[in-house]
C-alpha cells in the first residue's frame, strides 16, 4: 500500500528560511530530511521570508499555501514560526496573537493541521522579556484552539552553537550547526 502524501508549508521569517545556512537547509530542510528517512513521503515548501512580521505572513499565507496545497495530497498542514522581527520593529503584542489568530482560523477552514513553532531565542537581551510575553500569549492561542506548539526556546537544550555561528555572522542568523540543533528538536 503506498504511504500517504503528505504536503507541508512552512510560514515564516529569516529563521523559517534559514538564512546564514551554508546549505541552505535551515530547520525545515533538516526536518524534512528526517522524515524521509522514516518512510514519510513529505513534501514540503519553505515559504519564508526576511524581515517579515507575523502581519506579514499572515496577509500572505492564503495566497501562496492554496497554490501548493490545494487540492494536493492526503494530509496537508501548515508549520508556522514568527516573531523576531515583530519584536525587532516592536510591533504591538495584540497584532502577533492577531496575525497567529487568523492563521489558525484560516488553516481550519480550509482543512489544513497547523503547527506552531515559537521563534528561536534573540540575540537583543533587553527583548527578552517581551519574547516571553510573545510566547506566552502565542502558547494560550494555540491552547485556545487546540494546535500543538513547539517552544523552542525550551526544547532544545543548548543554544550555544546557535549563538557562536550568529555571533560570528552578524549577530543574528545562524549557520548550519544552529539550525541542526532546532531540527533536532522536531524529534523528541
Amino acid at each position: 500500500m503506498p504511504t500517504p502524501d503528505t504536503r507541508v508549508c512552512f510560514l515564516g521569517d529569516s529563521f523559517t528560511l534559514g538564512t546564514g545556512d551554508p546549505q541552505g537547509l535551515g530547520w525545515p530542510g533538516r526536518v524534512l530530511a528526517a522524515e524521509r528517512l522514516t518512510g514519510v513521503d513529505l513534501t514540503a515548501y519553505n515559504l519564508g521570508i526576511r524581515g517579515q512580521t507575523g502581519a506579514q505572513i499572515a496577509e500572505r499565507a492564503a495566497g501562496e499555501v492554496a497554490a501548493r496545497l490545494a487540492d494536493r495530497g492526503d494530509r496537508r498542514g501548515v508549520v508556522i514560526c514568527f516573531g523576531a522581527n515583530d519584536l525587532y520593529l516592536g510591533r504591538p503584542l495584540s497584532e502577533s496573537v492577531q496575525a497567529t489568530r487568523g492563521l489558525l482560523q484560516w488553516a481550519k477552514g480550509e482543512g489544513y493541521a497547523a503547527f506552531i513553532v515559537a521563534s528561536p531565542p534573540i540575540a537583543e537581551p533587553r527583548l527578552q522579556p517581551k519574547q516571553d510575553a510573545l510566547n506566552n500569549a502565542l502558547a494560550q492561542v494555540c491552547a485556545d484552539f487546540a494546535v500543538p506548539r513547539l517552544d523552542l526556546p525550551t526544547a532544545v537544550d543548548d543554544w550555544s552553537a546557535w549563538r557562536g555561528e550568529a555571533e560570528a555572522r552578524e549577530g543574528v542568523h545562524p549557520g548550519a550547526e544552529g539550525y541542526r540543533r532546532v531540527a533536532m528538536a522536531f524529534e523528541a
